[in-house]
């Protein structure tokens, strides 16, 4: 007896062995999907809702909560390299804004000032070529302390400070300007170590 054989029982209680054909297994597997196919699926569409996460649908109070929620964590999704987002900010960095924004639009816009600034330093000196890679492993640290200073600086001359988003770009636009300079200076010192050397002799 094959895999393929059945037994169907006859009009008599009989049980004759009978080969069930291929053709046959492909009919009732036809009739099982067109069956699935009757079930109403639409039942699942009935009492449910396209997503729609708007603040319209929820209470200040959920959206408090889901705020502080994607804040608190800010750290773990906003520096993590596999979620495709450009990361250049140490997560003590990120931990940091959380003490400070409100709001994860908060958050998102003072990174946009962040890369503005940045924007700004490289296209002021495109002649000569300028690029401020912010994943840069010397950076990201300089990043973090100027961001402590900037804040210590709200906290201790608040009402000196007039506007604090362009504060925060103009001491963004520093660092950076600084940070270039010292690299520059850094590499010219290395293509011309003679130089180097002679104001070693000088002094």
């Amino acid at each position: 007896m094959k895999a393929t054989d059945v037994y169907l029982r006859g009009e008599y209680g009989q049980e004759t062995p009978k080969s069930l054909a291929t053709s046959e297994i492909s009919k009732i597997e036809s009739n099982l999907y067109k069956d699935s196919k009757n079930i109403d699926t639409n039942r699942y569409n009935i009492d449910t809702q396209k997503l729609d996460f708007s603040t319209a649908h929820f209470s200040p109070a959920e959206i408090q909560k889901q705020n502080q929620d994607l804040i608190n964590h800010a750290n773990d999704f906003l520096t993590d390299e596999d979620s495709g987002l450009p990361v250049f900010l140490d997560p003590e960095a990120v931990q940091l804004l959380s003490f400070w924004c409100r709001t994860p639009q908060q958050i998102r816009r003072f990174i946009g000032i962040i890369l503005n600034a940045k924007y700004r330093v490289e296209k002021d000196h495109q002649d000569i070529g300028v690029l401020i890679p912010l994943d840069d492993e010397e950076l990201k640290p300089l990043m973090t302390k100027a961001l402590r200073r900037y804040f210590n600086v709200l906290r201790s001359n608040e009402k000196h400070i007039k506007n604090v988003e362009n504060y925060l770009y103009g001491t963004m636009q520093n660092l950076f300007g600084v940070w270039w300079n010292k690299q520059a200076a850094r590499e010219y010192a290395a293509k011309h170590p003679e130089e180097q050397n002679t104001d070693n002799e000088r002094s």
